[in-house]
């Protein structure tokens, strides 16, 4: 009696010694080797003291500490819930004792050929005589199990023993949590003092006026990939892009990676996100200073039609290194149906005019391009008359389907004289946005449309009127028959095949239309009036 009550003083200092131990500590290795040696020296017959620690990512029970076991090899176990005797203990978030051989292997049977292939090794290969499983549990959370095997002693664990285990595995259970607890707390601190690391590199990389190539760069280093910062989507997988967004929730562009967005550390993502807001902020920057530098040339250009002195205009041409000998054309661009760009998205107007400025530049080098309202203009000496030709075609190449723009181009002129080439411009860009079938307008080759712009609306609308008024009031069929003959230049028998008409039939409207309207389309004075008005009709309605 007298021994029984020395151990069990012993088991009681040991476990204060162990409390103790435990809440001093808060490294998990630490706390978890105390747990097994413990436990050990508790349990006499105990040969091995394994403890499982369960990963809910992967939802399996994994050797964290053990004696008496090649802890290698044992750490290549993934015990399922419910599997073996320590995932069976797990479910049942209670203590199970194991006292015969007959009882353990048969719940050892359900364990994988895998896991017992490592778990016969691990054990040096001997077949269990006795055990007993202990969950650590913590506010009905269980966060492993404690297992206690005996393989060669002749003694059997008992009720005591499982319960002296029980307060141990209590006590770590609170260890443990307070342990991940404290790790937690110091990666978040971890993190926070890198994020502001990255994010004092990337304010200096701003307040150094870096730039874009700087700031990529740094976030290639940062997270030890390649980074490219592309303005489209070009990539067919979205998984190595990361979209920049600024406030109003536009994409100003993309980072594109060498290695899928999704592998990237926590650490990573702090830098991208933190490179992202650089980014952004240079592009605003930039785009504000781009918008200076075409507001310049729009006073410039501004100056230059308002009757600048010649030597304002030498150096105009010194400056873009024009021939001041030579002749200019101006070309403007111009929405179909609507701007080319939305003054609300930041960067589309920037990224358009850029667009023209290359094109200009890589097929005549030599150019002036600045915006007026929703317009662009374009200054281009013609060295060659295809030139503009080249432009425009590149420029529909890119854009064509994203933009319905208009070309309006003035005639060649000498610097001096860009004011007419750009009026002209205008009203050649002005007949393209109210005529369906034209885009590209060359003012050169405008006839009568020429005169009739400049003519006030009422006044157009009167003169359409007084000539195709009883025309416009007769049936769909007899315009079209007048369009098609205009079309035809009065060719009745190819006027007739368009219309997909019998000659009879065709002659037969063209009387009534005579009829009707009073005048015989063979005389030259009504036949012209009446072409002007039809013109002029279709080019105020057909938009």
């Amino acid at each position: 009696m007298a021994s029984n009550l020395f151990n069990n003083n012993k088991k009681v200092s040991k476990l204060f010694a162990i409390n103790k131990l435990l809440t001093k500590s808060l490294d998990i290795d630490t706390i978890l080797r105390t747990l097994v040696e413990a436990a050990k020296e508790l349990i006499e017959v105990s040969d091995t003291i394994i403890l499982y620690l369960y990963e809910p990512v992967e939802n399996v029970l994994k050797v964290a500490e053990g004696v008496g076991i090649d802890i290698k090899v044992m750490k290549n176990i993934s015990f399922s819930p419910g599997e073996s005797l320590t995932g069976m203990t797990f479910t049942a978030r209670r203590s199970h004792l194991f006292a015969y051989k007959d009882e353990i292997e048969e719940h050892m049977t359900s364990m994988t050929e895998n896991n017992y292939h490592y778990y016969y090794k691990g054990v040096y290969e001997r077949k269990i005589k006795s055990a007993f499983c202990v969950p650590l549990m913590h506010q009905n959370q269980c966060l492993g199990v404690l297992v206690v095997d005996n393989f060669e002693n002749d003694g059997v664990f008992t009720e005591e023993d499982m319960e002296v285990i029980k307060v141990i595995a209590d006590q770590s259970a609170i260890a443990i949590v307070n342990s991940n607890l404290f790790r937690d707390i110091k990666r978040k601190n971890e993190q926070l003092e890198h994020s502001l690391d990255i994010h004092e590199k990337f304010t200096k990389v701003i307040l150094d006026g870096g730039g874009i190539e700087t700031i990529v760069f740094l976030l290639s280093r940062l997270i030890s990939t390649k980074v490219t910062y592309v303005e489209q989507k070009s990539h067919e997988d979205d998984s190595y892009l990361y979209s920049i967004v600024n406030g109003r929730r536009e994409v100003l562009g993309y980072f594109l990676l060498d290695k899928e967005f999704s592998s990237l550390s926590s650490i990573d993502l702090v830098a991208v996100e933190h490179a992202a807001t650089a980014l952004t902020l240079e592009l605003v920057r930039q785009n504000a200073q781009y918008e200076k530098e075409l507001h310049f040339r729009e006073e410039l250009f501004q100056k230059l039609i308002d009757g600048a002195p010649v030597s304002e205009v030498k150096r105009f041409t010194n400056v873009l290194q024009f021939n001041s000998q030579g002749e200019f054309v101006c070309m403007i661009l111009e929405g179909k149906h609507g701007p080319l760009w939305k003054p609300s998205v930041i960067l589309e107007k920037e990224r358009f005019v850029r667009l023209v400025e290359k094109i200009c530049y890589d097929v005549c080098k030599s150019n002036f391009v600045f915006t007026k309202a929703l317009q662009t203009n374009v200054i281009i000496p013609v060295n060659k008359k295809e030139n503009i030709e080249k432009i425009v075609k590149k420029i529909e190449e890119v854009c064509s389907e994203t933009k319905e723009i208009v070309y309006g181009i003035g005639r060649e002129v000498p610097i001096q004289y860009i004011e007419d080439s750009y009026r002209e411009a205008l009203d050649a860009v002005r007949y393209g946005k109210i005529n369906r079938n034209e885009k590209i307008i060359d003012y050169s080759e405008l006839g009568i449309e020429r005169l009739w712009q400049k003519i006030d609306e009422t006044t157009l609308e009167y003169y359409v009127s007084d000539k195709l008024g009883p025309l416009l009031s007769m049936e769909q069929e007899y315009v079209d028959t007048l369009g098609k003959l205009i079309e035809t230049n009065k060719n009745h028998k190819l006027t007739a095949e368009q219309l997909h008409i019998h000659p009879n039939t065709l002659y037969r409207r063209i009387k009534k239309i005579e009829r009707t309207m009073k005048i015989s389309l063979d005389q030259e004075n009504d036949w012209i009036n009446v072409v002007i008005a039809y013109q002029i009709h279709v080019a105020r309605h057909t938009v």
